[in-house]
């Protein structure tokens, strides 16, 4: 069972216009709905989403665990709730610098597109 979209804002359509426009031809890009919330996928798995935290409007991305503390120390930045393996982090959409944003959303599909270590596929199984 699908979860119907969530109603967006306008500063969260015109972040959602901004991802489209940011990701227009990247290779086995997806957008999809996840839990109601606009998610842009590669190999089925999430790198960037449009979500709804702390009553604000924001962004769920991957982040390299190095830049974590860094990102932390950021205003607008804040750990995304269900991420218990802590790979992601959230950055409220009013914080958001459009000129610089497009790094961090390129690095996060980077880490979504990588390998999996050995002993993580083995797991898997």
């Amino acid at each position: 069972m699908t979860k119907a979209p969530r109603p967006l804002s306008p500063q969260a359509k015109a972040a959602l216009a901004r991802l489209r426009a940011l990701t227009n031809g990247w290779d086995r890009l997806e957008e999809r709905l996840s839990f109601g919330h606009p998610a842009f996928r590669v190999r089925d798995k999430a790198f960037a989403v449009l979500d709804r935290y702390h009553d604000a409007d924001c962004l769920w991305l991957l982040v390299p665990v190095a830049e974590r503390a860094g990102l932390l120390a950021t205003a607008g930045w804040f750990e995304a709730p269900y991420d218990p393996r802590r790979t992601a982090l959230c950055v409220q959409l009013a914080a958001i610098d459009w000129r610089r944003i497009r790094a961090r959303v390129r690095i996060s599909y980077a880490l979504a597109t990588a390998p999996k270590p050995r002993a993580q596929r083995g797991a898997q199984r």
